[in-house]
């Protein structure tokens, strides 16, 4: 009798311990679905493979370099060179403590000096000594130091962006040229398209109207808030290591392939809020280059670090407004609902006739990476409109209102 207890003992099963294995699995599973899907929830220390320290990284696209074969149109293009100037200048500061994303955009005509070649474009950098200049050059320029540099020849942008099954992105304005020399066609119609491969590298390269590279500056920042919302749906997961592979091939850079991953995988995982992108404050010079002063830098680079700007008062601001809704008149009529509420710097844009349709929801753009004044002007919009932190509207304002639909109630009140 105590043989047969003793066996059915043997034979009973341990209730507590299937259960905190059953426990275990689960949340080993929901970590694993974590790390892989939504990284930003986990706290640094747990993202294993993952961005635990704060980086900062240079990104350079560079100018199409030629062959010293043929001349002119007959120009043949060296895909595989990253010696140009560069067309883009990026610096970008991830920190996973803050889980942010930031992007300062410095425009390419950017005078500064250039250690042992005195004081030339920034874009010259490169082409004379390689990315380590460049990299020397504009962190002498930020007073800060930049941890790597990564070089994207522009072909890459092609093959990447198809890829990735084309960018949405919503075109402002007519954009038509033809660059003989690049070999490269631009004919792109406003409104919202998904673009090519081919499209997108004419989007960002465009700089042929009154901005000129101020105006390219701008649509690099809106290629890359359309990249990164891309990046963020689930079907594209799937498509980091191939991307990876793409890149390998048009990529000059100091890191490693697992550190490629790891930027890739954390810029991924930033949510909207978090990520923060800005051109260099400055005005243009009388040659057309780009003026900066100390104190835009150190305020920049102190947003790029984190640090939050002090917030103006209403009277300083200088708010841009451009009506880009279905109703007549609404731009004026916001303009003087602002100067009623306090705001003395107010100017309307002339609204652009060639959008095909309305604007939806109202777009509030922290021009200057000053999202804590676009949040003053949206709580005087009862709360309507979508905060946008990049330098993509008027380049005089401080904070540009693109008015939508959705403000044509709140006006009629």
């Amino acid at each position: 009798m105590q043989l047969a207890s003793q066996d059915s003992a043997l034979r009973s099963p341990n209730w507590s311990l299937i259960i905190i294995g059953a426990a275990l699995v689960g949340v080993l599973a929901g970590y694993i679905y974590t790390l892989i899907a939504k990284p930003q929830l986990l706290p640094p220390v747990l993202r294993i493979g993952a961005l635990r320290e704060p980086m900062t990284v240079l990104v350079l696209g560079v100018d199409v370099v030629y062959s010293e074969r043929g001349r002119g149109r007959n120009q043949v293009a060296d895909k595989d060179a990253f010696t140009g100037r560069s067309d883009t200048i990026m610096v970008c500061r991830l920190d996973p403590y803050r889980n942010s994303l930031g992007v300062l955009s410095i425009p390419r005509d950017t005078q500064v000096r250039i250690p042992s070649h005195g004081t030339q474009k920034i874009n010259a950098a490169n082409a004379i000594g390689g990315p380590y200049l460049a990299q020397t050059t504009v962190s002498q320029f930020l007073g800060m130091p930049i941890d790597h540099y990564i070089v994207l020849n522009v072909h890459g942008l092609v093959d990447l962006v198809n890829e990735l099954g084309g960018i949405t992105i919503d075109i402002q304005k007519k954009m038509q040229y033809m660059d003989w020399t690049a070999k490269l066609k631009i004919d792109l119609e406003p409104g919202v398209h998904t673009l090519t491969g081919n499209q997108a590298m004419g989007f960002v390269r465009f700089r042929h109207d009154a901005l000129g590279d101020i105006g390219r500056v701008q649509r690099q920042e809106l290629f890359m808030h359309a990249v990164l919302d891309r990046a963020m749906k689930p079907e594209s997961w799937a498509k980091i290591p191939k991307l990876m592979e793409i890149a390998l091939k048009y990529v000059n850079t100091d890191m490693s392939t697992g550190d490629l991953m790891m930027l890739a995988q954390y810029a991924r995982g930033v949510p909207k809020s978090n990520q923060f992108m800005a051109m260099m404050p400055g005005n243009f010079a009388g040659s057309g280059d780009w003026e900066v002063s100390k104190t835009d830098v150190r305020k920049m680079v102190a947003r790029l670090n984190g640090s939050a700007f002090m917030v103006a008062d209403k009277d300083e601001m200088r708010i841009a407004v451009e009506n880009a809704s279905a109703t007549k008149g609404l731009g004026n009529k916001l303009a003087k609902m602002l100067r009623d509420r306090g705001y003395r710097h107010v100017f309307v844009r002339a609204s652009n006739d060639e959008r095909p349709t309305s604007l939806k929801r109202t777009r509030i753009i922290a021009q200057k990476g000053n999202p804590e004044d676009a949040e003053i002007v949206k709580a005087d919009l009862r709360s309507h409109g979508d905060i946008v932190t990049a330098s993509v509207g008027d380049i005089e304002s401080s904070v540009t209102i693109m008015v939508g639909d959705d403000l044509a109630p709140v006006l009629a009140d």
